[in-house]
């Protein structure tokens, strides 16, 4: 029998909290591949969206800010995206949650490809959008809730049937903080003091860092409360759909991609948020698990650009039959193990605030292109990037970076051996 994808793509979750979720741990991490080196294509929500769904980089889809959907749809790039290529396929799918940032003037939109349409966080109102119609519903909580249920009613549904490719968007850990009572005290007065909190010497970072002031430490641990509170309601969902997937036969036939749209910075180097190229906001947590797949703890560097041709891969599908996609398919190194003929170089950016990133081995090498101003880390020798190494002559960098910009594809797959 085919296999069944889900994704499970949560909102700004930072890659260590993962180790705060016991029961995605027990039964999905250890279970699969966690890879402690996933990036998101820009740690930006809306714009990463669109690189999940169409395998194209920012500087390729064009849509750099978080009012994402407009230009996404104007551009047609919904009409070619991993939802389109697997209902072609004949693989039934389903969307489950939060979709793409902007939908608000375009409530009633459901995406091409999407056989069963549950969409939330369309505009301010507590409204669902299920198949095109519109639901009002008392609480974030009970579309969060609503989005889940039905995405348990669609696994069930296909316990005798499939293949079937379904997405899960839950809006954790993204404020506002509405933890449930059962877990609405989990980390009272949790303890907050990262290495780059508040950093005291920022001589090494852009010109535009270096006057900022410290965020507020007290403010910066209420917000991290309320991120691991809601991650464990998060926790609590995942658990239950990975017991309705057992008890309806399905779970040794489908693959589980958990990752997140960006990171999120609590006052490392000063900074509040996500945007930016430190490892807090464009690291994510990134975990595969299925058929075949050794589990284990793996380097390689991954980014969300990869979901879309994996996927493809697991269904029988060319990845780039009609239009190259910029990411990788796991599929093979996954079964394999052997990691040795992967990208050796990865590229992260944001246009919108012109800066690109190159990671390649142990090296972060972040251009401020517009402003003509650079960053050089260790990330062995130095994990927090405390120390920016401007002495190091970085024209070979610059130039691989430059290239990685200027490509897509195939191209750029092949500028990244």
């Amino acid at each position: 029998m085919v296999d069944n994808v889900l994704w499970i793509i949560t909102d700004d979750q930072m890659r260590w909290t993962l180790s705060r979720m016991p029961k995605t741990r027990k039964r999905l991490v250890r279970k699969g591949v966690e890879f402690s080196r996933g990036y998101a294509a820009v740690p930006l929500c809306g714009p990463a969206r669109a690189s999940i769904l169409t395998s194209r980089y920012p500087h390729d889809h064009g849509c750099f800010t978080n009012a994402t959907h407009a230009r996404f749809v104007a551009q047609r790039h919904d009409r070619d995206t991993v939802a389109t290529r697997m209902r072609a396929a004949g693989y039934d799918t389903g969307y489950f949650g939060k979709y793409m940032n902007g939908m608000a003037r375009d409530a009633t939109y459901v995406a091409p490809g999407w056989g069963r349409w549950v969409g939330s966080s369309v505009g301010d109102r507590e409204t669902v959008n299920v198949d095109g119609r519109l639901r009002e519903l008392e609480s974030r909580q009970a579309v969060e809730r609503f989005a889940f249920r039905r995405l348990r009613r669609f696994v069930r549904r296909h316990r005798d049937t499939g293949p079937w490719f379904a997405v899960w968007g839950p809006t954790a850990p993204h404020a506002p903080y509405t933890p449930t009572e059962k877990h609405r005290h989990d980390f009272d007065d949790v303890p907050w003091d990262p290495p780059a909190l508040n950093e005291a010497d920022m001589s090494d970072k852009p010109t535009w860092m270096r006057d900022l002031p410290p965020q507020d430490r007290a403010e910066m641990r209420r917000v991290l409360e309320g991120k691991l509170e809601e991650l464990q309601d998060l926790d609590d969902q995942i658990g239950r759909l990975l017991a309705v997937l057992r008890k309806t036969g399905q779970l040794k036939r489908t693959w589980i991609f958990l990752v997140s749209d960006n990171g999120y910075l609590l006052g490392e180097h000063r900074l509040f948020h996500k945007e930016q190229p430190y490892e807090e906001s464009s690291g994510i947590p990134y975990v595969v698990r299925g058929p075949g797949v050794e589990p284990g703890r793996r380097s390689a560097l991954v980014s969300q650009v990869d979901l879309m041709p994996t996927t493809l891969d697991i269904a029988g599908l060319d990845p780039d039959a009609g239009r190259d996609l910029s990411g990788r398919s796991m599929l093979q190194p996954l079964r394999t193990g052997d990691w040795g003929r992967w990208r050796r170089r990865l590229l992260v950016e944001n246009p919108d605030l012109e800066w690109a990133m190159l990671r390649e081995g142990s090296t972060a090498y972040i251009e401020h292109y517009e402003r003509d101003e650079w960053e050089l880390y260790d990330l062995e020798s130095d994990p927090h990037q405390l120390n920016s190494r401007q002495q190091a002559d970085v024209t070979r960098l610059s130039r691989r970076l430059t290239s990685l910009r200027e490509a897509r594809g195939k191209e750029l797959r092949a500028r990244e051996v």
